[in-house]
């Protein structure tokens, strides 16, 4: 396996790879950062291929930022092995599916949600702010812990990384990762319920009953053109109206 050169400022410029997101390339910019020190080892002596490689790594690309390392690893491979351009191209079109649907599911539904659940319970159960530190520690260490694992996943592979991607724990820890937050969730909503329902009555109980069920129904009613945020934050605020009136 060809040794690869510039990987560590690649992973610390993956940690920003949105941070120049927009509509036309979507990260495609910060893609094109991230490879460009491991691009410029590739071809110190071929000026024209870096320019047209890095060219490529800066093109449209859209997938769960937290896997794009597979993608930087994979696609410089491909170049430094002198893969041709349109076969670059449809490389990394291919991996934006798989990147952004494995991602999502292991962490936007999976990890995110789950951890969230567990140090809300840990509050509700009276451990102070150590569980919303231990969201935070825990996150981070295995978002960066992936980075170097996913980017040598890349650069191993090059070409064929989609076939290694599936054949990777990641399928498989997505989909306990949806079920972890599934059971965190349900075991964190009596404990919260206790905790802060503790003096409330039946009345209560079924106003907040009505209130969702009007929600749904006037959500149902109104179908796209009323989306969620607008609908929670005025369920919210009639929450907080019913609260300040009673005595």
């Amino acid at each position: 396996m060809a040794r690869v050169r510039g990987r560590t400022r690649a992973l610390i410029r993956l940690l920003g790879v949105q941070a120049a997101w927009n509509y036309e390339r979507m990260q495609g910019t910060g893609m094109g950062h991230a490879a460009e020190p491991v691009l410029r080892a590739a071809f110190p002596d071929d000026r024209a291929r870096y320019r047209e490689s890095l060219g490529r790594a800066s093109a449209f690309f859209n997938a769960n930022p937290y896997l794009a390392a597979a993608a930087v690893g994979a696609e410089a491979r491909a170049e430094a092995d002198g893969a041709p351009g349109p076969q670059v191209e449809r490389l990394r079109i291919a991996l934006c599916g798989p990147l952004g649907s494995l991602g999502d599911r292991l962490f936007w539904t999976g990890l995110v949600p789950g951890l969230a659940a567990a140090a809300i319970a840990g509050v509700a159960l009276g451990m102070g702010w150590w569980p919303v530190l231990g969201f935070v520690v825990v996150h981070n260490v295995i978002r960066l812990a992936l980075g170097p694992w996913l980017f040598g996943l890349g650069w191993r592979h090059g070409m064929q990384v989609g076939g290694a991607i599936m054949k990777s724990p990641l399928p498989r820890a997505s989909e306990l990762a949806g079920h972890l937050a599934s059971v965190l969730g349900g075991v964190a909503i009596p404990l919260v319920a206790k905790r802060f329902l503790g003096d409330t009555g039946p009345g209560d109980l079924i106003g907040v009953g009505a209130l969702v069920t009007g929600a749904l129904l006037v959500r149902k009613l109104a179908g796209p053109r009323l989306s969620a945020l607008p609908l929670t934050l005025t369920a919210a605020f009639v929450v907080l109206l019913w609260h300040w009136g009673r005595p």
